[in-house]
C-alpha cells in the first residue's frame, strides 16, 4: 500500500494507476497529513465486492431467537430451561 499526497496523484495520475495494474492492491490519497480517498485495482474491488455480497448473504441465511434455541434444546435434551432461568441464574 503506497501513501501519496493530493498533488503527486494530480501530476502523477498514469503513473499510479500503471503501479495498480502491475499488481500494487491500493494507493492512499492524502491532503494535508488526512487520508482523502483510496485507488485500489480492479481485482481487489472484485475482492471487497464479493466479501459484501458473501456477508450480506449471511444474513439473509436463517436465524433463530434464543427461545427457539432454548426450546430445541429442551425438546433435545430432556430439560426444562427457559430464557429467564438461563438470564437469572
Amino acid at each position: 500500500m503506497t501513501q501519496v499526497n493530493v498533488t503527486q496523484i494530480q501530476a502523477h495520475f498514469a503513473d499510479f494507476l500503471a503501479r495498480l495494474t502491475q499488481g500494487e492492491t491500493s494507493i492512499i490519497i492524502e491532503q494535508e497529513g488526512q487520508a482523502i480517498a483510496t485507488l485500489i485495482n480492479y481485482q481487489e474491488w472484485e475482492r471487497l465486492k464479493q466479501i459484501e455480497r458473501d456477508l450480506i448473504a449471511e444474513e439473509k441465511e436463517e436465524s433463530f431467537t434464543p427461545e427457539e434455541v432454548i426450546e430445541a434444546y429442551n425438546q433435545h435434551h430432556g430439560t426444562e430451561f427457559s430464557l429467564e432461568s438461563i438470564v437469572h441464574d
